[in-house]
């Protein structure tokens, strides 16, 4: 078996305190106690290998910079780093059991090669990967075959949680470099309502997740600073939910493409022309927040 990865408790820590996070909000996102994330942050326990990508999501690092590993991966390790845990598999590969992958993840019984592709597909690998990953299971070294960039946590379908459609909205409108901070959603929002409804620490519990609703003129201001459609936040119709999500993916990254890639933040001009066009997409299913 590979080594597995090793966990930075002392990185996360500074990462945790430096983002103003809790360790409260560290275990709900986690799934874990607040006692458990003390005790990862002070190395008496090392974080189940399935937690270390949530981990990793919760203070904004790469997963091999929060927890790197001293080899390369076998099924067990893919698993894990997909966030899975051995219970999770049977749907992917339709069956009611997890005998199929625990017997390849213990060099068993290699996997049915129906299994194969949909099992890399949950895992967000290659075909190629999995395999040279499975062998390495069985004890045979296989070198690395290259792994296919995967999208970043919470990409991938519709975002459900407050949290995660506003980390959404943040991923698809600005690079990395110019994402704004809390505060100047918070100064934005605001601006936008004529009316102090949001402050920094808010936002950024919004955001992470700690504070998971709001009421409808807060959420009416935070759609304003992030210049999207208020019912974005309140829908709870996965179909519509998913049509603006679409409309936010095809106007923002086309607009981006077309001016060169995380060249430059999208000025409000910009912004405000994206968030029209999704009101389009959206029709008569659900006003926005108005806009001053």
């Amino acid at each position: 078996m590979p080594p597995e990865r090793v966990f930075n408790a002392e990185r996360f820590l500074t990462e945790r305190r430096r983002k103003g996070l809790k360790q409260p909000a560290a275990g709900k996102f986690l799934g874990v106690s607040v006692n458990q994330v003390s005790r990862y942050e002070r190395r008496l326990l090392q974080p189940p290998p399935e937690k270390l990508p949530a981990a990793a999501e919760f203070v904004d690092l790469p997963l091999d910079e929060l927890a790197p590993r001293p080899g390369l991966p076998d099924l067990r390790d893919l698993r894990c780093d997909a966030g899975m845990q051995l219970r999770d598999t049977p749907r992917f590969i339709g069956t009611k059991s997890t005998v199929p992958v625990s017997t390849a993840e213990k060099g068993v019984r290699r996997l049915h090669p129906d299994f194969v592709a949909p099992l890399a597909k949950a895992y967000g690998v290659s075909v190629e990967e999995l395999e040279a990953a499975q062998e390495r299971s069985f004890g045979n070294p296989v070198p690395d075959v290259g792994r296919e960039a995967s999208p970043p946590a919470g990409s991938q379908g519709t975002p459900r949680t407050l949290a995660e459609k506003i980390t959404y909205l943040l991923d698809e409108t600005y690079a990395p470099a110019n994402r704004p901070t809390d505060a100047e959603l918070s100064r934005k929002g605001n601006a936008k309502a004529g009316v102090i409804l949001l402050s920094e620490d808010l936002v950024r519990r919004l955001r992470t997740g700690e504070t998971e609703t709001a009421d409808t003129d807060v959420l009416g201001a935070l759609a304003a600073a992030l210049d999207a459609p208020q019912v974005f936040f309140t829908s709870e119709n996965p179909e519509e939910a998913a049509r603006i999500v679409a409309g936010i993916r095809t106007v923002a990254l086309g607009v981006m493409a077309a001016r060169g890639a995380g060249e430059k933040p999208l000025n409000d001009e910009w912004l405000d022309f994206i968030a029209r066009s999704i009101e389009d997409i959206i029709g008569d299913q659900g006003g926005p927040a108005e806009r001053p």
